[in-house]
């Protein structure tokens, strides 16, 4: 078996379908086959996979009672799964071209002169604008560059830009800190050999905490620009955008916690509750200018709501 598509899903019934039918579209005459994990969806999506689990056999669909995050269901994925390589893709992803045995030669090309973690794609949005699907490691100073917009501002800065790499045009293939988890392409005996992912984090920032591990052992990660996939981002995550959020912030609160010290952990969720606030002050000046921006004064609401939830979150922990 080449290739083990793993997808986590939880009630993604709108995204998931068109997922699944962009691979049997674009994915070429190599042995693949798909592992989708869900996590006790209670929406139409499970009746759907059931139903393409019973008429193909390199289908495969694991059904969790609860909702395990993504870290803890992928990893449960990688274990049943059967290919040399194992492909992490989001349910809110759609294939748009043939091409992925590209990538797996790259892969194992590039292996043959140095040790290779996670190679990704490159990532567009529904609208075909670039999507920044590969980053450089979280910082304090990137925090703060995003809580004082000043990444927004001086995005084809070297220095301000250095998180999301906004000033370089993304149309080459290089070695980059960290690729997201909607599209990540490695060797299962790589994925494994580093442990996997970690299952303390249930969303967010363990795509960052797996390139992380693999860059302190040795690996390099690649990100790979001739081969584009759509992605909306936060398409199945953000039904909530306050949640997603807050889960944002507590997870690369843990990252740090985990990787550097408590003092940074520290640091960021201030910088972070100060970028809330930022953006309180600057959707009031908005809808006081403009009252009939309905999506003004919903973002309003939403970072009311982050704050809320940022601190019933801080006190209970």
């Amino acid at each position: 078996m080449d290739l083990s598509i793993i997808i986590v899903n939880y009630n993604s019934f709108n995204y998931i379908k068109k997922c699944l039918e962009s691979i049997s579209t674009n994915f070429g005459p190599f042995l693949w086959e798909i592992i989708v994990v869900d996590n006790g969806s209670i929406d139409e999506s499970i009746n759907y996979l059931r139903k393409i689990k019973s008429e193909n056999s390199n289908f495969y669909l694991i059904e969790n009672i609860n909702n395990y995050g993504f870290a803890k269901a992928s990893n449960i994925g990688a274990v049943k799964a059967n290919g040399e390589f194992l492909l992490f893709l989001n349910p809110d992803t759609e294939i748009i071209q043939m091409g992925i045995m590209d990538i797996m030669n790259f892969y194992r090309d590039r292996s043959t002169k140095e040790k290779i973690g996670v190679v990704g794609a490159k990532v567009i949005n529904p609208d075909s604008t670039l999507q920044y699907s590969c980053r450089s490691f979280p910082t304090i100073a990137r925090q703060f560059y995003e809580s004082f917009f000043l990444y927004r501002i001086f995005k084809n800065s070297k220095i301000f830009g250095s998180y999301f790499l906004s000033y370089w045009d993304h149309n080459s293939t290089i070695e980059v800190d960290w690729l997201t988890g909607a599209f990540m392409l490695l060797k299962k005996d790589t994925f494994f050999s580093v442990g996997g992912f970690d299952e303390d984090y249930f969303l967010y920032s363990e795509d960052t905490d797996l390139c992380l591990k693999f860059n302190r052992s040795g690996f390099k990660n690649y990100y790979f620009n001739s081969y584009k996939l759509k992605h909306s981002d936060g398409g199945v995550a953000s039904c909530d955008i306050s949640l997603r959020n807050v889960q944002i912030w507590k997870s690369r609160r843990l990252y740090f916690l985990k990787n550097y010290s408590k003092a940074h952990a520290l640091f960021l969720s201030y910088f972070y509750f100060l970028g809330v606030v930022n953006r309180i002050i600057l959707f009031v000046f908005l809808v006081i200018f403009n009252p009939k921006k309905k999506e003004r004064r919903s973002r309003l609401k939403s970072y009311l709501k982050t704050l809320k939830l940022y601190f019933s979150n801080s006190l209970s922990n």
